[in-house]
């Protein structure tokens, strides 16, 4: 009761919108105001989904980007060919604070050499990428500099040390900074400044990189014909855009995902903004006009940066404060992700391989969610595979290293002791597994061509048949059994992600839309408990209750394709990029 009643207060306070005067606006593909940086037109604009302007900002000069700053009572921007950033106060219009010499390039205190996406942090300091100087830099309200990565006269792709023309510096919530340089390569630095990962782009022109709650990166190719990429920390492309016709893309050089799910984009040289439905890969709503710049209503001229400010009252993120944190109960020996994981009677956990720095790990590890000891060792390195009980044997199915797998490895639950078990029809990584009636149902996945679609039946003696097809291909589902029907939550599908949930019965093989997700979501671990399904990937919890889809809880940190399970009354997660293992007990 009391839970409800926070909940609901949530979603009755007002919203970032409201606080500055603007109406709520009704859920839709554009979830609030959408402020521009319309760069040749010297001004920053905010525009209602229904295409008005509700405020603007003229007598700037080629304002390149503009962000909302902690509490939206202010807008950060960078003037990149005027040579500084400021500070505008959003009731006020007026510039309140600002650094670098108008028109005047420079390295030394006080100057930059074409300033990009300047950011104010909760901690006060300016952060900007400042792209000829080759660095990143941090600016205090005194307009010292006082810390950098990167330095002028170095424009070598060697990170931490040096950066290549460094176009995009987008904050992280865990206080680190990702780095977009333009020659192709995407950095992750932690709140220390220390080297998380750096990755290769699939354009050679990347801009202003953004972090997703599933760990993977969307970044706009500042090309034409422009994209947008999709990619995981390691490079490996999992969702694309590249439209032809009217929408064929300009130089695009910011892509964002809104938290409905849409992603909007700058499409800079068609003079437009638009929002995409990443599943169907339909533009849902756009401003400005293709190929014709104008300051008229309706018009852009070269927008090159957008932010939203929110205005739909309640939702998921409203009701976020008054969740309960998950806490961390033990230790991995090092970051993991993508691993298969079973609970074992005794209150004991079997993990198996994963991925860890990089690279595909052999490792059993074995022992209580607080205890996790190195065990045994798979036949060979392997992550992205789904694991099943059965009978008081483990199975392993799929997975792979470089490419996907067809083997089925079985490990002795008491030992960890592993060793191949025969084969699957086909390869298949990136898949879900679940147990009903003594049987392993394997759900989707990736052939190492096609998504699968399937989902097979393995009776624990090396026969598997096709009990059912899913609407679309789909890797990367959160997927359970919830007694005698098997649950598929989200996903990545060849249109995109998915926000879909499908209940599977096995015995009439009907398949059916149970309920939708509060946005797409993928590369997140499901577990059934207590009646009630648990979706785990990003910064929340999800509880799947019939048609009913809530948050039960938020995580210390972002996960990305953790290993789930329900065991001992509790949800207990492993890895997700993380050396933690997590736990929570459902309300």
């Amino acid at each position: 009761m009391f839970q409800a009643l926070l909940v609901l207060v949530a979603a009755l306070a007002p919203t970032p919108a409201q606080k500055l005067g603007f109406p709520p606006v009704k859920p839709g593909p554009v979830p609030g105001y959408v402020m521009i940086a319309d760069r040749n037109n010297n001004r920053i604009i905010m525009i209602s989904p229904s295409k008005k302007i509700v405020w603007q900002k003229d007598g700037l000069h080629d304002p390149d980007d503009a962000f909302f700053t902690p509490g939206y009572k202010s807008i950060s921007t960078n003037e990149e060919y005027n040579q500084t950033m400021a500070l505008i106060g959003v009731r006020s219009r007026r510039v309140e604070w600002s650094y670098g010499h108008a028109d005047v390039r420079g390295s030394s205190p006080g100057y930059m050499s074409n300033p990009d996406d300047a950011y104010l942090l909760p901690n006060g300091l300016m952060q900007v990428a400042d792209i000829e100087n080759c660095r990143v830099i941090w600016v205090d309200r005194a307009h010292r500099i006082v810390r950098s990565i990167g330095h002028a006269g170095d424009c070598t792709h060697d990170p931490p040390r040096t950066l290549s023309s460094p176009n995009g510096d987008t904050p992280l919530p865990d206080g680190g900074v990702l780095v977009t340089e333009i020659g192709g390569w995407v950095d992750r630095f932690s709140a220390s400044g220390k080297l998380v990962y750096t990755v290769r782009t699939p354009t050679t022109y990347p801009s202003d990189a953004q972090l997703l709650p599933n760990g993977d990166i969307l970044v706009a190719g500042f090309n034409m014909p422009g994209r947008v990429d999709e990619i995981t920390p390691s490079g490996k492309i999992v969702w694309t855009w590249q439209p032809t016709g009217e929408w064929t893309l300009n130089r695009p050089s910011l892509a964002v995902r809104w938290p409905n799910g849409m992603i909007a984009l700058t499409d800079d040289w068609n003079h437009r903004v638009l929002v995409v439905n990443p599943r169907t890969k339909k533009v849902v709503w756009s401003y400005g006009h293709l190929g014709s710049p104008g300051i008229a209503p309706g018009y852009l001229n070269k927008p090159d940066g957008l932010d939203l400010l929110p205005a739909v009252p309640g939702g998921v993120k409203a009701a976020r404060k008054t969740l309960v944190q998950v806490p961390k109960i033990g230790s991995l020996p090092q970051a993991l992700s993508k691993a298969s994981a079973v609970a074992l009677p005794g209150g004991k956990l079997l993990v198996l391989g994963g991925e860890t720095g990089g690279s595909s790990t052999d490792q059993v590890l074995l022992g209580t969610p607080q205890r996790l000891r190195a065990a045994g060792r798979l036949p060979v390195p392997t992550h992205d595979a789904a694991a099943a009980l059965l009978g008081g044997r483990v199975f392993l199915f799929g997975g792979g290293q470089a490419v996907s797998t067809n083997a089925i490895v079985r490990v002795d639950a008491a030992s960890g002791h592993a060793q191949a078990a025969g084969t699957l029809d086909e390869p298949l990584s990136d898949l879900g597994a679940a147990v009903v009636d003594g049987k392993a149902y394997l759900v989707g996945g990736y052939t190492g061509a096609t998504y699968a679609s399937a989902i097979l039946r393995y009776d624990g003696a090396g026969r598997t048949s096709t009990v059912a097809r899913l609407p679309a291909g789909t890797r990367y589902a959160g997927v359970a059994a919830l007694g005698a029907t098997i649950v598929v939550a989200g996903g990545l599908t060849p249109a995109g992600l998915t926000s879909a949930v499908y209940s599977v019965d096995p015995r009439t093989h009907r398949v059916r839309r149970l309920a939708t997700l509060p946005a797409p979501e993928a590369h997140a671990g499901m577990a059934a408990l207590g009646g009630a399904l648990y979706l785990v990937g990003g910064s929340d919890v999800l509880r799947i209750a019939g048609r009913s889809v809530t948050v039960a809880a938020r995580l210390p940190v972002s996960l990305s394709d953790p290993a789930v399970v329900a065991l001992g009354g509790r949800i207990v997660i492993v890895g997700g990029g993380t050396t933690g293992v997590f736990a929570f007990t459902p309300r």
